[in-house]
């Protein structure tokens, strides 16, 4: 059952809400009459604003009502009451035509429409019999009139979908997860929304080819993720629902599209609950013949590597067991590259012996700047002890190319959370590089942990 008093208090538009109030109030001191009729002009005037909202926004079926409606506010206008009737008799065909309103509430307004005359006009009963609608009647009415117009913004359906198509596709597109769900979720009304997440459900999940879209079919993937993933934290099973609509497509999708699918929407809890269980087969033996592919092309595709990443989520090793052991066999540039892909605590105690594996120092560099700067926000003390250690103790550190010096200040100020007692830590690491100046002086001046040496 409706929760009137909340619905009350969420109408959108400030000088409708007074006219809602108090046909709520009429509804619980039994004035059923008088709630009918004050509940259909809070919805006739609620309309009238949307309207005119639409007719600024361009929407040309909006003009002829809002010009009659402009023309009855005329002062001295003759036909003020003729013409306000006649926007009173359409205004539903209206809102429906502008996606205000679907079929089966301009039915439910319809009655309060009909309802509404009857407890105005009580010579339209015969024998002079008053119209006394039931308490529940007007409640039902009230309940009818707040759900399909009264606490929504002036949103269409197909222009919210057209608007979201098109702020997505932009190439400046910037991912802002609060503007984006006020916008396309938060402000939208319950069948705008199912079809915007049916739609970012069926592109994220396979990745289609579209010539009307001004990005490539991947890219637009990845933000119709992104979004999914907003819509999934508001209302997953509305998530889970879309996904599973598309199941059936993605099962005899391109074996490309399968595994691009599964890195894109791996770390989604609505992804697994809506991927049956053959598929989740398939998605482990593609794991376990991921070193085959490697040796193929010699190097990770990003699809492959973005799937290899979801290693770091238990709820999905538990699903593909062979994400460990194929992530372990990887050599150190391609761990490097899963865990860039995704980091997460889990890859912590990997890092070590990733420094310790590079043999040349392209590679240290590349493991300093892809694996270590971006998970430097995750570690505790005994992780960055363990990472300097590494650093240290590989004896191409020392001879590492020129960024190398500027990585291990990015490192420093990147372990900032741990406050004060890292200082230390790097002291006595840093203590070990003096006798290499060249080293030593850059990371002494950037960390301002000692004085540099001066040159002799």
């Amino acid at each position: 059952m409706l929760d009137l008093d909340d619905l009350v208090n969420r109408v959108v538009n400030p000088d409708v809400r007074p006219l809602v109030k108090e046909a709520h109030r009429c509804y619980t001191i039994g004035a059923a009459r008088a709630a009918i009729v004050l509940t259909w002009t809070a919805t006739c005037a609620d309309l009238i604003h949307k309207i005119e909202v639409l007719k600024e926004q361009g929407e040309p079926g909006a003009r002829a009502l809002v010009q009659d409606v402009e023309r009855a506010q005329q002062p001295g206008e003759l036909d003020a009451v003729p013409l306000m009737l006649n926007v009173e008799k359409t205004i539903l065909a209206v809102a429906e035509k502008l996606e205000l309103v679907d079929r089966t509430q301009r039915t439910q307004l319809e009655r309060l429409r009909e309802d509404r005359n009857l407890c105005a006009h009580p010579s339209l009963r015969p024998l002079g019999e008053l119209y006394v609608p039931t308490s529940e009647y007007a409640r039902a009415h009230l309940g009818a009139a707040l759900d399909a117009v009264l606490v929504h913004q002036p949103s269409q359906g197909r222009k919210v979908l057209n608007s979201f198509i098109a702020h997505v596709a932009d190439p400046a597109f910037t991912f802002e997860a609060d503007y984006l769900g006020h916008i396309f979720f938060d402000r939208v009304r319950p069948a705008s929304r199912a079809k915007l997440v049916d739609f970012a459900a069926k592109f994220a999940l396979l990745q289609i080819e579209d010539d009307s879209m001004p990005l490539a079919a991947t890219m637009f993937a990845d933000r119709m993720a992104q979004c999914l993933r907003l819509f999934a934290d508001r209302d997953q099973p509305l998530a889970e629902a879309y996904l599973a609509r598309h199941m059936p497509r993605l099962e005899t999708a391109a074996p490309t599209v399968q595994l691009a699918a599964l890195g894109r929407l791996g770390d989604l809890p609505a992804f697994w609950q809506a991927l049956p269980e053959p598929m989740c087969t398939l998605y482990n033996a593609k794991i376990t013949n991921i070193d085959t592919q490697i040796e193929a092309n010699g190097f990770l595709q990003s699809d492959e590597t973005r799937a290899l990443a979801l290693v770091a989520h238990p709820e999905v090793r538990a699903r593909l067991p062979a994400l460990t052991s194929a992530f372990e066999a990887l050599e150190v540039t391609e761990r490097t590259r899963v865990i860039c892909a995704r980091p997460d605590p889990y890859f912590l105690p990997y890092l070590p012996e990733l420094l310790t594996g590079a043999r040349i120092f392209e590679v240290g560099e590349f493991v300093a700047r892809a694996a270590v700067l971006p998970s430097a926000s995750l570690m505790s003390l005994e992780d960055t002890k363990a990472v300097l250690r590494a650093w240290w103790d590989n004896e191409k550190c020392k001879t590492w190319g020129r960024t190398m010096p500027g990585h291990l200040v990015a490192f420093y100020y990147a372990t900032a959370h741990l406050g004060t007692a890292r200082d230390e830590i790097w002291r006595a690491h840093l203590e070990e590089l003096r006798p290499f100046p060249d080293q030593f002086n850059p990371i002494a001046r950037g960390t301002s942990l000692a004085e540099a040496i001066v040159p002799v």
